[in-house]
């Protein structure tokens, strides 16, 4: 059975790697528990957090109280081809790049390796959104409390369709949305690298960039056909999911539109 251990540092750093280079998935703080997946090796524990995978540095956790766990309970959608299950958490973003459409992708490393060139410190903070998750966050301001974050409902947003992410700037191993001061230049930046890369952006959303269709083709034969298996398996099994919730406004991915791997 795996066991939990606790962070022991103010902060500690989830990497992506076993290194001190390995890019930072997300930030951990004192008292915030993760489970092992595995031995540590060479100073570095590999651990799930939430729906996050990665290393931390073995000498800021300790086996925390009651550190035998079971095991976790299946995901409530089994992960697609793309190897990335679906939360049921609402609240749980997704920064998975395989689960984008591979043309998006593509320009999408187009534009982060522009930003690096520029040494703009912009990385994902948000890939493809559950419609779940979209309902969630298209309720905060109206049904829920806090500022409004979207005009878009379940599948009316390009995130739903891994056509989209969200660039926030990392800064000093935290995330900042802030355009005060030298920051304001990252943000005034972003709309023409992302043009340059064939993306596009929205005036009133500042991190989101997007794959520059009309919503109705998301979904359409044009990018079916480019389209691998991880997309295709992570699209419709949200689909399905959603349908079979009582949802409307999924898409139907027919087993002769999905593509084909040799």
């Amino acid at each position: 059975m795996p066991t939990r251990y606790e962070v022991t540092a103010t902060a500690l750093n989830l990497r992506a790697s076993p290194s001190a280079a390995g890019d930072i998935l997300t930030v951990l703080r004192r008292g915030q528990q993760c489970v092992g997946a595995g031995d540590a090796q060479d100073g570095w524990l590999p651990v799930s957090y939430q729906q996050l995978s990665g290393y931390l540095s073995a000498n800021y956790v300790r086996v925390a109280p009651g550190a035998v766990v079971p095991s976790p309970t299946p995901a409530p959608v089994p992960a697609p081809t793309g190897g990335v299950p679906l939360p049921a958490d609402p609240q749980t973003r997704l920064s998975d790049q395989s689960q984008l459409h591979p043309q998006f992708r593509q320009a999408l490393g187009v534009l982060l390796n522009k930003l690096a060139a520029e040494n703009r410190p912009f990385k994902v903070f948000e890939a493809f959104r559950t419609p779940e998750r979209q309902r969630w966050l298209y309720e905060q301001g109206r049904s829920r409390p806090g500022g409004i974050v979207t005009n878009a409902k379940p599948w009316e947003s390009f995130h739903q369709y891994g056509l989209a992410v969200d660039l926030v700037l990392f800064v000093n191993g935290q995330w900042t949305w802030s355009s005060a001061g030298d920051l304001g230049a990252h943000w005034k930046r972003l709309p023409d690298l992302a043009k340059e890369a064939g993306l596009r952006t929205l005036t009133w959303e500042a991190p989101h960039v997007e794959w520059p269709v009309a919503l109705r083709e998301a979904a359409g034969p044009a990018l079916l056909a480019s389209a691998d298996e991880g997309w295709a398996d992570t699209l419709a099994s949200a689909a399905a999911r959603w349908r079979a919730a009582g949802g409307s406004g999924a898409p139907d991915l027919a087993p002769a539109q999905r593509p084909t791997t040799a």
